[in-house]
């Protein structure tokens, strides 16, 4: 009889996890990728020694993910996602362990509305009109200032797709209940972006006031107020995927404005084989008083659908009115593969 009432309860256990299984889902995946090279570090005015050496997300990012969804009925459903970023060459993860993304949200036909830890914008967007993405390679020498981060405190609204058009919200709260010091600005922030794909057409616009946003109290809050734009577009012809960016960085110090970045670049992805493609991109990002400028020309071929090696040369360019200017060249060769 006990044997019996055990299976029964087995039975009963099983049949829920079923029931379990078929309203939810987790799912754990990422991305692993190596690089072996020469890398060249720009230092105005004295310049700085290459390096050879064994870096992290030599072609593709390096991270692992934890995401997940459960239906709540009536077209409902809770979804999250936790993502690290991941140094390969050391095993090391980042101080904070799910410092790309680390949300819980809720869906439906209105879109979507997440809180936490958010990839941001501007980041979002130059990764994907950038046929480098979020390379090592992508970045050397050249970035523009406000993308290259995730948010913290953060709501975000994402719209249902509008014949081709979504739209992004993201407001990064202050979470500082101290009054910020007299020249220095109270945190937080707040992004707005639309983008509208058609066919083989990609656009990009995104707009942002951006202050701080890691805020863990204390004051003074931020000293600098950012104010920026970013454009993007994209068009595959078939034979070669075009890319362009352009941005606008407005810094200020408490009503003091202390410079005007802007910001290009120009790529392309062109097919070669069935199975490799030529990665092309030169940008430039100015200031007052200094300019910075980058080509990059990678080949990636791939292995299999998950797995692919790649090799990449970047020249890197920096000049400083009245102190000089360096360059640098950085060499790679790597493999990367993704599950």
């Amino acid at each position: 009889m006990f044997a019996k009432k055990n299976l029964i309860a087995v039975a009963a256990l099983a049949t829920l996890a079923v029931s379990a299984q078929a309203q939810s889902s987790v799912t754990l995946y990422g991305n692993v990728d190596v690089a072996v090279g020469r890398f060249g570090e720009i230092n105005v005015p004295g310049g700085a020694p290459s390096t050879t050496a064994v870096e992290s997300s030599g072609l593709t990012e390096s991270f692992f993910g934890l995401k997940g969804q459960e239906d709540l009925g009536g077209g409902l459903k809770a979804v999250f996602k936790l993502e690290a970023p991941i140094a390969v060459d050391t095993g090391a993860a980042d101080s904070n362990l799910f410092s790309k993304n680390a949300y819980v949200g809720v869906a439906g036909a209105f879109g979507a509305v997440n809180v936490g830890r958010q990839e941001s914008l501007f980041k979002q967007e130059a990764i994907a009109f950038n046929p480098l993405g979020a390379s090592k390679l992508s970045t050397t020498g050249l970035a523009f200032a406000v993308q290259d981060d995730s948010w913290s405190n953060t709501v975000g609204y994402v719209s249902p797709n509008l014949n081709g058009l979504t739209i992004s919200v993201q407001h990064s709260f202050k979470e500082n209940a101290v009054r910020a010091a007299a020249d220095a600005y109270a945190g937080g922030a707040t992004a707005v972006a639309a983008n509208y794909t058609v066919g083989a057409l990609g656009l990009s616009a995104v707009f942002g006031d951006i202050r701080t946003t890691d805020n863990t109290g204390g004051a003074p809050t931020s000293y600098d107020r950012n104010r920026a734009f970013l454009l993007g577009a994209s068009y595959d012809f078939g034979v070669v995927k075009a890319f362009a960016q352009y941005g606008q960085n407005k810094d200020e110090h408490k009503g003091v404005e202390h410079g005007k970045e802007k910001f290009f670049q120009l790529g392309a992805i062109v097919p070669v084989t069935a199975a490799g493609s030529v990665h092309v991109s030169y940008g430039q990002n100015k200031d007052d008083g200094w300019k910075d400028q980058a080509f990059t020309v990678a080949y990636n071929h791939n292995l299999s659908k998950r797995t692919g090696v790649y090799a990449g040369v970047t020249y890197a360019k920096e000049k400083i009115d009245g102190v000089g200017s360096d360059s640098a060249n950085s060499f790679v060769v790597g493999a990367r593969h993704a599950f």
